[in-house]
């Protein structure tokens, strides 16, 4: 019997894989139905441009090549640098490719029995989920009366070859909505954008020769959420003053996000394609669909407005949380159900999905990093799950704390976690917390590139267990500080606002006394930075 089943052979595949095995498990396998590495970003459309930066992307332990921090990879260099990764800690010997998964069968107290498409079976104590929640598309009930138009949907969606000349409407926001849509519009005769609410935050991959990314750090990202507001504020006045149209237009988008937090109520949409499209292309945002006539050639917005001579519909309306090869009960899992969207409090550490928090800023791939670490530390039994009452209610606090940063989004979105407070949660559990005021007085040139670089995954390695101190110093030095842009300025501005607001309470300035503010809450949050 084997100890552990991997399946899927995606980034996160790929860095479960390489946990287990460095972590000391030996029977391991990975099954990956395709020929090759690279899950569902190997098969994405022809013009895909990740949206967080190399230096955010990275794996902890394996360089992305000097020269490259501010470099945002196209899907055929993602892929090259996960099969260079894999090559390197020995990942590709443990996987098999052309194996699809039909089948998981519980075996109960013994594992799982894994059946594949071939008709082959085999046993594991424990399976490892990686196939993403980009699987099973998802869309509107009105799609069930397009009789007479081309539709699909972005998961299909390859180039816009075949939109030449046509009237083209993009149903959906996100980053995959907004790329189809710039290129729909360049070559369509018209394209309309429908929005049921908002786009997620709309900002841009690089400010100049920079990757913008490099500010989601510590220095900012570590105040307190409800300084969501003020710091959209700002955001929203750096953009206008660069007197462009296609800045401009994004702060339009910004503005009709109605989360109370704003920027950190939602989702990011890491792109200038919608506002490109918008101002160079004549793309219009139009409201949601409500009513469908001549078979989807006539479309009707919920503000009525009328979209006449459709020819083709691309959803990007995101997936389902499905696993149709699944035991029926586990087929349709809530990540929100899950304990830190990983563990289901029956099966425990039988089976782990690893992929299923999607964070708001920052990366996917160090969240996967964190979680097979986690699961891999659990495994060889260095770490123990809480009793099932206690997964309950810490998942309960979750996803109420969630609920409440994200509102609506949260409820939409299951998978949305926020980056930093999901990295360092993970981190406590590890106990691989970055050692921040150690590295302020001993090491200042790394913790600047720890609190005011990218909050990526290597910061994670240089204590506790599964640590490559060495490495991860020369790593850390190698990567970008941000500059003193409007968004650090913002962060700085707010830890004045609550280092004063912590003074309130302990001296009883302005006659005020402990419990008569929150900001005990906040500065327990800021803390940790």
């Amino acid at each position: 019997m084997l100890d552990c089943i991997v399946i899927g052979a995606g980034p996160g595949g790929l860095v479960c894989t390489k946990e287990l095995l460095e972590q000391g498990l030996r029977e391991v396998v990975c099954l990956e139905q395709a020929k090759d590495v690279g899950g569902v970003f190997a098969n994405t459309y022809d013009s895909l441009i990740l949206t967080s930066s190399a230096t955010m992307s990275m794996f902890s332990d394996f360089w992305i090549g000097d020269g490259n921090q501010h470099k945002f990879w196209t899907k055929k260099e993602a892929v090259d640098y996960w099969k260079r990764y894999a090559k390197h800690f020995g990942v590709l010997d443990r996987i098999r490719f052309n194996s699809k998964v039909v089948a998981v069968v519980p075996q109960g107290s013994e594992g799982w029995q894994v059946e594949l498409a071939s008709g082959e079976t085999l046993l594991s104590k424990r399976i490892a989920l990686a196939i993403g929640n980009n699987t099973i598309p998802k869309y509107p009930a009105w799609k069930e009366l397009l009789t007479d138009v081309e539709y699909s949907h972005s998961k299909d969606y390859r180039n816009a070859d075949n939109m030449l000349g046509k009237n083209v409407l993009v149903v959906g926001g996100g980053e995959s909505g907004s790329d189809v849509a710039l290129e729909a519009s360049r070559v369509g005769n018209n394209c309309w954008v429908s929005l049921r609410e908002t786009t997620g935050w709309v900002a841009p991959r690089k400010r100049g020769i920079y990757a913008a990314d490099i500010s989601t750090h510590r220095g900012v990202w570590g105040l307190p959420r409800d300084y969501g507001a003020a710091l959209s504020e700002a955001i929203d006045e750096a953009e206008l003053s660069q007197n462009d149209p296609v800045h401009a237009t994004a702060v339009e988008l910004n503005k009709k996000i109605k989360a109370r937090k704003r920027v950190w109520g939602i989702y990011g949409t890491k792109t200038f394609s919608l506002p490109k499209a918008i101002v160079h292309h004549g793309c219009k945002v139009v409201g949601e669909i409500v009513k469908v006539e001549d078979g989807g050639r006539t479309l009707i917005t919920a503000d009525g407005e009328i979209l006449s001579d459709i020819d083709h519909i691309v959803f990007s309306t995101g997936y389902k949380n499905y696993v149709p090869f699944l035991p029926e009960q586990l087929r349709e899992t809530d990540p929100r159900s899950l304990y830190k969207h990983m563990f289901h409090p029956k099966y425990r550490d039988k089976i782990v999905w690893i992929g299923w928090a999607r964070p708001s800023f920052g990366s996917q791939f160090p969240i996967m990093e964190m979680q097979a670490r986690l699961f891999a530390s659990i495994c060889t039994e260095e770490k123990t799950l809480p009793e099932p009452a206690q997964m309950e209610r810490v998942t309960c606090v979750d996803r109420v704390n969630y609920l409440e940063q994200f509102e609506h989004n949260a409820h939409r979105v299951r998978s949305l976690v926020d980056y930093h407070r999901y990295m360092d949660d993970m981190a406590g559990l590890i106990g691989c917390e970055p050692p921040l005021w150690k590295y302020f007085f001993l090491h200042p040139r790394i913790w600047l590139r720890m609190v005011y670089g990218a909050t990526q995954a290597t910061q994670f390695r240089l204590r506790g267990p599964g640590n490559k101190k060495s490495l991860a110093q020369k790593l850390l030095m190698k990567l970008p500080v941000s500059k003193p842009t409007h968004i650090v300025k913002a962060g700085l501005k707010g830890r004045l606002i609550y280092a004063f607001k912590s003074l309130i309470p302990k001296f009883g300035f302005f006659g005020l006394k402990d419990g008569q503010n929150s900001s005990s809450v906040a500065v327990s949050r800021v803390s940790s930075v």
